[in-house]
Formats: C-alpha cells, structure tokens, sequence
C-alpha cells in the first residue's frame, strides 16, 4: 500500500512539474505522427498496398521511439544537469516508485499521438484496419521499452553526450530504420544489425497489431522488446540507486 500511495503521489507531482510543456509535448508528438501519414504520400505519390499500410502504421511507432528515444533522455539529461533528478535523491521515496511514476507520465505523452496517428492513417488512405486485440499491451510494451532504453541512455551518459547520441538516433531511425519500409531494403549488415536492436521489433509489433490482416506477428519481436526493455529498466534503476 506504501508503494501504490508513493507511486500516486509521485505521478501526480511529476506530471504538475511537467505542466507547463506537458500539453504542447502531447500536440508536438501527435503532429509529428500526422506528419508522416499526411506527408510522406507527397513524398511518393505512388504507393502500393503495401507502402500504404507500412506509413499507416509505421506513424505511431515512430512517435513512440522518437518520445522514448529522443526527447525523454534530453529532457532527463537536462534535469541531471540542473541537479533535479540529485534533489529527487536526496528524499525519502523508493527509487521504484519515483522511476516507474516518470515512466507512467512519458507514456501518457506518447498515447495521444499514436491513436490519432492510426485513425488518421486509416482516413487518409481509407484503410480497413482490423485492429487485433493484442494492440493495447503491444503499443505499451513499445512505448515502455523505448522510454526504458532513452531512460538509460540519460541516466549513463554525460548531458551533452546525451543530445549528441539522441541527435544521432533521429537519423538513424528516420532513414535507416525499418519502421515506414520492410528490413529487405536495408544491406544485409545493417539488416543484421536490426535483428539484435530494438527499433525493428517494435515495429514489427505495432503493424502486426493495427493491421494484422496485412502483416504477421512474430513471437520473437515481443522477446526482443522484453529484452531491451529489462536492460534499460535495470540500467536506470542501478544508475539512480548508484550513491553519489
């Protein structure tokens, strides 16, 4: 009982130091996830079946990692440079309750933008998407395994090193990444390298739940994202236990 009034406690105080950006983070996500339905077709005016339903549904997943991936561990790193994540240390609260509480909120910020980002997608293109009933643990196992690993990679590296590598991730995720295209385009090297990486999975699991008519499913995507998403969980944990 200590831990679930912690944890409420804590959601309700990191979500009122969030207040004043919290709305206009929801409205840039769910922009950048309108963005690419609504963009990429003036890209490529001709798009098969496929190409179509890969945009649709590559939307969401790419508001989910850019949140996880980019602008958690900036907004992370920025608080480990003006010493807010040192004060919130310094109290007398689990570690748990506070890590899973900031966790709790960077989901809400992501949610907005993916529902918006698949219904639009399915008007756009006017899609009949026969959503699986697996998509709302699949969306949140996505979204919490790319917060988990953003969170990691904010809680090891310095702040600045943190906007470079962040920085990076935009690139490679945007061009290299088999969220918008299927991994047969990419070199065999790099398409090995996806295989151990997390991005692949996670949108292997977000197409094969929107549009499981379309793509399959694959067991093996779900464990990579299990994976990961303990990996950084166990990071940032030792990192924020880890005595100043």
């Amino acid at each position: 009982m200590q831990l679930l009034r912690s944890y409420r406690l804590l959601v309700t105080w990191q979500a009122l130091r969030k207040k004043n950006y919290l709305p206009l983070m929801m409205a840039v996500q769910t922009l950048f996830s309108l963005g690419i339905v609504l963009g990429y077709p003036l890209l490529f005016p001709t798009l098969d079946r496929t190409s179509i339903y890969l945009i649709a549904t590559g939307a969401p997943a790419i508001s989910m990692v850019s949140v996880g991936l980019v602008a958690l561990p900036q907004t992370i790193g920025e608080q480990k440079a003006e010493g807010s994540l040192a004060y919130m240390r310094s109290l007398p609260v689990a570690r748990l309750s506070y890590l899973v509480a900031d966790l709790t909120v960077w989901l809400a910020i992501v949610v907005p933008g993916v529902i918006l980002g698949v219904l639009v997608g399915a008007w756009r293109f006017g899609l009949d998407l026969q959503v699986s009933p697996l998509v709302v643990p699949a969306v949140l196992m996505v979204a919490l395994t790319a917060t988990c690993v953003g969170y990691a990679i904010a809680s090891v590296l310095p702040y600045m090193l943190t906007v470079i590598v962040t920085q990076a991730l935009v690139v490679f995720v945007f061009m290299f990444s088999p969220l918008t295209f299927l991994p047969d385009k990419l070199p065999g090297w790099l398409e090995a390298i996806h295989r151990v990486l997390p991005v692949q999975a996670m949108g292997e699991v977000t197409r094969g739940t929107i549009a499981p008519n379309e793509f399959g499913l694959p067991l093996g995507a779900f464990v990579t994202l299990a994976i990961w998403c303990v990996i950084g969980f166990g990071v940032t944990y030792a990192a924020m236990s880890r005595r100043s």
